[in-house]
């Protein structure tokens, strides 16, 4: 067993080779002040040093292979859903929009049911009760999220799903997640949402940015507005 740790440890054994999901991840941060990035991880790793003059080929190709993409820059290169750190995003656009007031309340019902396919809070059966915004995010309570988002997607009293998604796309925009941050590497085009503007309220649909693009919105959100441009380069 003693034997087993030390090779996960050293990465002889790597984390695609057991086959354990996720067997990748990333980190990033900022000095939400200034917008200085003071970290920027991706695992698993490789050693630089390797790979620099003379390329240890043989070292190269067990990169190249794994499976875990050690190569692959996760914080800047892949995308993923933002999924409940998105509320954020949606409970600026309502609170602007009029659409809710800092004291309005909504009744959590469990399952939405005002669209067809009738998305349910992830506490359902349960319910987070009657609720403001600040206790939604609080609580992470999906429902109150889809009706801020069906509330935004209403024109003249009717549900218009184009109207909804290019409300939140305006918001999101706002806090930097329709472009890259700047940074002085290979960065992924962040992906606004197309469709669904009900499950694209809680970060779903298809939603999709990198840790970096989210890094710089929650330190946007953190200092009150201000979206900076990341630099690995240290002035």
């Amino acid at each position: 067993e003693t034997v087993v740790r030390e090779k996960i440890k050293s990465l002889e054994i790597t984390p695609a080779q057991l086959a354990l999901d996720p067997c990748s991840g990333s980190c990033v941060v900022t000095n939400v002040k200034t917008g200085e990035l003071l970290a920027l991880v991706s695992y698993p790793g490789y050693d630089n040093n390797r790979l620099a003059n003379s390329v240890d080929s043989e070292y190269y190709s067990s990169l190249s292979n794994n499976l875990s993409l050690p190569l692959y820059n996760h914080a800047t290169q892949q995308k993923t859903a933002p999924g409940s750190t998105f509320k954020m995003v949606t409970a600026t656009a309502g609170l602007t929009e009029g659409v809710i007031s800092p004291g309005t309340t909504i009744l959590d019902k469990g399952q939405f049911e005002e669209v067809a396919n009738g998305p349910k809070c992830w506490i359902y059966p349960s319910s987070h009760g009657s609720i403001n915004v600040s206790e939604a995010l609080r609580d992470s309570c999906n429902y109150f999220f889809y009706k801020v988002g069906y509330d935004l997607s209403m024109v003249n009293g009717t549900y218009n799903e184009d109207h909804g998604v290019e409300m939140i796309n305006k918001y999101s925009s706002m806090y930097g997640l329709d472009s890259k941050t700047g940074i002085e590497i290979a960065e992924s085009k962040p992906k606004q949402t197309t469709e669904f503007p009900i499950t694209s309220a809680i970060g779903q649909s298809n939603n999709s940015f990198t840790t970096v693009q989210l890094s710089r919105y929650v330190t946007a959100v953190a200092n009150s507005g201000t979206v900076y441009n990341l630099s690995l380069i240290h002035i």
